[in-house]
């Protein structure tokens, strides 16, 4: 038999940090090695306005690391997103799903959006994107506080290494 899990989680609104209202939900579904998302948030935007991004995040190196899973359609009267990706390697990132910790959601007006799988409140100061500098970023020891966790690979400027001093050091 298939193994099947299934997270449901409450989107909260987020306002300088502070967790405020539920304003939607969360469904990701794993079976037979495929994850499917669904979000539904209770909000709009103005026509020709961009709705915003969706991240899948995790933690690394006490930092939640958004991987970027595509843009939000306004539809019906609210915001969604619909998708699915390998379980065992989140768009070719190396994380699996297992690892993941929530959905966040960024609006082009500084409104953040989060579902915690374990529906605890989050700290958006720790929130990073996924760096460019992919999986060389991550493993370095400075990732996130350098200027380097941000380069492209394709940038021209060498070889990152794990254990290299960041930037300006």
């Amino acid at each position: 038999m298939q193994e099947y899990r299934r997270q449901t989680a409450y989107l909260y609104a987020y306002d300088h940090g502070e967790q405020l209202r539920s304003a939607g939900f969360v469904k990701a579904e794993e079976r037979g090695g495929q994850c499917r998302i669904a979000l539904h948030l209770r909000c709009y935007c103005q026509p020709g306005e961009a709705a915003g991004k969706v991240y899948i995040y995790f933690y690394h190196q006490n930092r939640a690391v958004g991987i970027l899973l595509g843009e939000i359609e306004s539809r019906n009267g609210a915001l969604e997103w619909q998708g699915s990706f390998s379980a065992e390697d989140i768009l070719g990132k190396g994380v699996s799903f297992e690892r993941t910790r929530g959905i966040w959601v960024r609006r082009p007006n500084g409104r953040d959006y989060v579902a915690e799988w374990d529906d605890y409140p989050v700290d958006l100061t720790r929130f990073v994107l996924y760096p460019s500098g992919g999986v060389r970023c991550i493993r370095c020891p400075w990732f996130g506080k350098c200027e380097r966790s941000g380069a492209d690979e394709a940038d021209g400027r060498g070889k990152l290494y794990e254990g290299s001093p960041p930037a300006g050091a």
